[in-house]
């Protein structure tokens, strides 16, 4: 494909990162005078890099039952609903990958994200969630650190979704019958003729 089909696509790639380190020095620059800001001082990259060498199966499997649960701490919380879109491709790439539908994502791409969604789930993280405002900026600041670590592969997964998009579109309904649509060849012969 041509290069002009892909500008404003890798124009958003690229403001991204720059975007999400502006946001953690904004809300780190905030909390200084509070007292929590040592604790978030260290919420960066470095810190969702050695978190995620602790996920396991089992932590990846809570996540994907715990997914309504997490999708709802995302869009109840102020600073972190600004990331529910991102917040819920995070999930979306958790769920895919563990279901085996997305193949291409790296394992240390997917602890990663398991690690972010599972401290966004976590009450009693660096800075307790009991806490008004502050206690979901610790939050907020892990899932962006995640997201500036993550930017190639979340692009690449929402490509990925844009194709299965596409080829379910291109397949139409008459090809994709529900699951439970009843067709002809469903009919025995046992059953009564009129």
């Amino acid at each position: 494909m041509p290069d002009s089909e892909h500008g404003p696509q890798e124009e958003d790639r690229d403001k991204l990162v720059p975007r999400l380190k502006t946001r953690m020095r904004a809300l780190r620059r905030q909390l200084r005078s509070t007292g929590w800001g040592d604790r978030l001082e260290r919420l960066d990259e470095s810190y969702v890099e050695e978190g995620a060498q602790s996920v396991t199966e089992t932590d990846l499997d809570t996540v994907v039952e715990k997914a309504d649960a997490i999708e709802d701490r995302f869009r109840d919380n102020g600073p972190l609903r600004r990331l529910l879109d991102d917040g819920r491709s995070l999930l979306g790439l958790v769920q895919d990958v563990r279901r085996g539908r997305y193949t291409q994502a790296p394992v240390w791409t997917l602890s990663a994200a398991g690690f972010a969604l599972l401290y966004v789930l976590n009450p009693m993280d660096v800075v307790p969630d009991a806490l008004p405002l502050v206690g979901v900026l610790d939050d907020a600041a892990v899932v962006s650190a995640c997201l500036a670590l993550l930017e190639q592969d979340l692009y690449d997964y929402r490509a990925w979704l844009r194709e299965q998009d596409d080829t379910a579109a291109d397949k139409g309904p008459t090809e994709n019958p529900p699951a439970n649509a009843r067709t002809d060849l469903d009919k025995t012969d046992s059953e009564p003729s009129e």
